[in-house]
């Protein structure tokens, strides 16, 4: 017979269930994907709002991310804009869910599954250390 698990071991159990649950939600669920599909159409709709003929945009997609790469003809004023106008750069990286904008196809951009998963363990953690600060037993003592 074994003896009870330590605390570690629960919590190692606990944060791999937590990555499980964000890797399931992200893949086989398909809820990544239909994020960037939302994220894509809301950079589409910036893009058409500038009425620059030509220029197309569209998201990551081999692996899935955040990042909205750009094509087609603007001049760098229309790219970056000034101090008075904003950008395709700009109307794109403000679209709700874009975490960058690039020019360049063959940029790297971050795979949303590593921001899913970091942010999973990140509130996993905070979730440990909430319930180890105001939930553990406390000692019995004098004082």
């Amino acid at each position: 017979m074994h003896g009870p698990m330590s605390r570690w071991t629960k919590a190692s159990i606990g944060l791999a269930v937590a990555l499980a649950a964000g890797w399931i939600a992200h893949g086989p669920i398909g809820r990544g994907a239909a994020f960037v599909d939302r994220t894509e159409a809301y950079a589409r709709a910036e893009v058409a709002a500038a009425g620059l003929p030509g220029v197309q945009v569209g998201l990551g997609r081999d692996p899935l991310s955040r990042t909205a790469f750009l094509s087609g003809p603007a001049n760098d004023f229309q790219r970056e804009g000034n101090g008075w106008e904003v950008g395709l750069n700009g109307r794109v990286g403000g679209a709700p869910g874009v975490a960058a904008v690039s020019w360049d196809p063959a940029a790297r951009a971050v795979p949303l599954i590593a921001e899913t998963l970091a942010l999973t363990a990140f509130f996993y953690l905070i979730g440990l250390g909430v319930g180890w600060v105001f939930f553990r037993p406390r000692r019995q003592g004098f004082l």
